[in-house]
């Protein structure tokens, strides 16, 4: 089996980050990726959310992706 990612960290709330190509996303536990690579910057989930880095902004995403920007 090719390895995929650069780099993998650690399951939480059934998400692990990954790293590929310089960039973060991440898989469920069966290895599928759920949120696709182009954070610049990740943090684990917790509670659901997830903080993550985009052109120099952080912000939240849900375990399907969807971006949280805060006002």
């Amino acid at each position: 089996m090719p390895c995929v990612y650069d780099g993998a960290l650690s399951f939480r709330e059934g998400l692990a980050r990954v790293k590929k190509n310089g960039k973060w996303g991440f898989i469920n536990t069966s290895g599928q990726e759920v949120v696709p690579c182009v954070y610049d910057g990740a943090l684990s989930f917790s509670e659901g959310l997830a903080m993550v880095e985009k052109n120099g902004k952080w912000f939240y995403i849900n375990r399907e992706g969807v971006e949280y920007y805060e006002d």
